[in-house]
């Protein structure tokens, strides 16, 4: 007998969403998107809450009883909520997927729990085990070989992250009373002949367990992936995951088989915030409230096509810090007949009705934004379901600005020398630009290689660069993937304040001035592509991938100011001290080691780099170097190691 009967794919509706993935580039522009190396969210959780890898949830000593639910809607975790779960191998979000069935999903990588690699020097050509989904030991002593019982899940690769390949794979398996885990079904990587403009639907299966092998207290079924494992690669999606009996595959529309009572948000509310901003300065929106004038509702009906209700939804707005205060509450127009999808009700756009209550900040202010199901009907009522009625999003009111969502999905690359990325942000009343926050995601051995940016600022126009530090090196360290601060300041640590005026347009960004490409944090779940541009040549142009680009400007008119507290790196401690004088010069400058490092200063390399990062000059280490051949400019000098490790650098300066 066959294992599992009536598998069924039943893909539901997507909205095109076209992103240019590693290799491909919109307009052919010098940069490019590449997966992750980790995952930030949980290395970020993980360094917060180092031994809660659960978030102290409560599991079930005795097995569960049927029926088995999770769509990962609201779970409070990045974790699976291990009342249903044994393992936490998956990432547990509402970032990665594409138009999901509903708000959150079970994210396969190939990434270990605490969110770094299996294996750092695995090939990425090689599909290795990764990530597990076990289900809790289940119940199925009372159920019959003809009680028609199903296993469903939604499933979807690639998303908003990397594209699985074809010698990747996804495994669906069962256990059965000898305690034997049997492979039912398998899914390959995406093939090679699907554009890499396209990102593949989520589609619904279905497996019969008719056999009664798995008819036991105790049964347990769990999904599998093979993967690269050097990084977060490969990403499969799952999500509504439905076992239950009496679900009779002869008529795939009634309501215990492919339909349920259920109509789900698919997406989170978009921050309040105009302009596109998910961030901005609180004194900017004291003078200048700056709300969306409209909104986006993305739900999922699941319900049978012959049954249709009326749908009740509410939009609504509070501060949450530093006061409780309601800011805006706005009843959606009930949809009469909310009828089965896909249909166009699944995303509904609304203009904002009424007003936002007043609010002036004095001080740093968290909104939340909320959507909400209300009056669930006969086609909203199944208690396991709420979890997807209520979606919320919280956005900051600081001292910067930011386009993206705090995430990052993948990383963006500037290629070649000399190419510059600018994001274009408009002051509301005058200030100061003080610096930039670049988002850095975690890259392997990134400290042992030099990795220098121009951090740049224009005024008005991209033609009107107003500052660049020159060579700049963004400081990485193993697992950070916070956002790093550059203060404006000169190559002596003089800081350069920025002033920008009420209704001014400026830009901030960065020119690669390495051979190494500086990674930087990529939001695909928010997209900035007008406020984002690219230098091709002398020219500027819109970049045109979908998503935002993770720098956020910060601006004070005090010089004293507050950085995002647990996501600023630590100074990384100085294995050796080098003094360089003198410096500036105008020929020869004179280097000298620590004491504990001199007795070693046989074995030490001296390598010197111009303004655009090319290595001019390789020897061994001597307390005298001569910048006679060089023209008039700033250089970096790095100290280097007998095992190829940077020890320390320094600028220096030619005039």
């Amino acid at each position: 007998m066959i294992f599992f009967k009536a598998i069924q794919k039943i893909a539901f509706f997507t909205l095109p969403l076209f992103i240019i993935p590693v290799g491909l580039q919109a307009q052919q522009l010098p940069i490019r998107i590449v997966p992750l190396g980790n995952n930030p969210t949980i290395v970020r959780q993980l360094e917060q809450y180092p031994n809660n890898s659960r978030n102290n949830q409560v599991c079930p000593v005795d097995t569960l009883s049927l029926p088995f639910f999770d769509d990962f809607a609201n779970n409070n975790s990045i974790y699976p909520n291990c009342a249903k779960w044994q393992d936490n191998h998956v990432f547990v979000n509402q970032d990665m997927a594409n138009n999901p069935p509903s708000i959150g999903v079970a994210t396969f990588d190939g990434l270990r729990p605490d969110g770094m690699p299996y294996d750092p020097t695995a090939g990425v050509s090689l599909g290795l085990p990764a990530d597990t989904l076990t289900s809790q030991a289940i119940d199925l002593s009372g159920v019959g070989v003809g009680d028609d019982l199903f296993l469903s899940f939604y499933l979807q690769a690639q998303g908003l992250g990397d594209r699985p390949q074809v010698q990747d794979s996804f495994f669906i398996e069962l256990k059965d009373s000898a305690d034997n885990w049997i492979t039912i079904l398998e899914f390959g990587g995406v093939d090679n002949s699907v554009s890499t403009l396209t990102i593949p639907d989520f589609e619904q299966y279905f497996l019969a367990i008719d056999e009664t092998r798995f008819l036991y207290d105790g049964f347990q079924f769990r999904f599998r992936n093979y993967a690269a494992i050097s990084g977060n690669n490969d990403h499969w999606h799952l999500d509504y995951v439905y076992l239950e009996k009496n679900r009779n595959n002869a008529n795939p529309t009634q309501v215990n088989f492919g339909k349920y009572p259920d109509v789900a948000y698919t997406k989170p509310p978009r921050s309040p915030l105009g302009n596109g901003y998910t961030a901005m300065p609180w004194t900017h929106f004291a003078a200048n409230p700056m709300y969306r004038d409209s909104i986006t509702l993305n739900n999922f009906n699941h319900n049978p096509c012959n049954t249709a209700g009326t749908l009740d939804r509410r939009y609504e707005v509070s501060e949450l810090s530093p006061n409780a205060t309601p800011l805006l509450t706005m009843p959606i127009a009930a949809l009469a007949n909310y009828s089965c999808s896909p249909n166009s009700e699944d995303e509904q756009s609304y203009s904002i009705l009424g007003t936002f209550a007043p609010l002036v900040p004095t001080e740093k202010t968290i909104l939340e934004s909320k959507y909400s199901i209300l009056f669930p009907t006969d086609f909203q009522s199944g208690t396991d379901f709420v979890g997807n009625d209520t979606t919320t999003t919280q956005t900051v009111l600081d001292n910067y600005f930011a386009y993206d969502d705090g995430t990052a999905e993948s990383r963006v690359l500037a290629l070649d020398i000399g190419t510059q990325i600018a994001v274009e942000f408009t002051a509301e009343v005058d200030d100061t630009v003080r610096g930039v926050y670049f988002h850095l995601p975690y890259f392997r051995n990134r400290n042992a290689e030099i990795d220098f940016v121009n951090v740049k600022i224009w005024l008005d126009t991209l033609s009107n660069e107003v500052f660049s530090n020159d060579i700049y090196r963004l400081r990485y360290s193993n697992g950070f993937n916070g956002f790093h601060f550059v203060e404006f300041e000169d190559f002596t640590g003089r800081k350069i304040p920025i002033p920008v005026q009420a209704g001014q347009k400026f830009y901030v960004g960065w020119q690669q001035s390495s051979r190494t490409e500086v990674p930087v944090g990529f939001d695909r779940s928010n997209d900035a592509r007008d406020k984002t541009f690219v230098s091709i040549g002398s020219a500027w142009v819109n970049n045109d991938i979908s998503g935002a680009i993770m720098i956020r400007p910060l601006l004070s008119v005090d010089s004293s100011f507050t950085l995002i507290p647990i996501e600023k790196i630590a100074e990384e401690s100085a294995l050796t001290t080098l003094q360089i004088y003198p410096n500036p010069t105008t020929n020869q400058v004179y280097l000298q080691l620590d004491e504990a490092s001199q007795n070693k200063a046989a074995d030490y390399q001296i390598q010197l780099h111009n303004m655009l990062g090319q290595q001019i000059y390789q020897g061994a280490f001597s307390t005298e170097l001569s910048l006679f051949d060089y023209t008039n400019g700033i250089y970096v000098l790095s100290l280097i190691d007998a095992e190829g490790n940077l020890l320390t650098q320094q600028k220096i300066i030619k005039h």
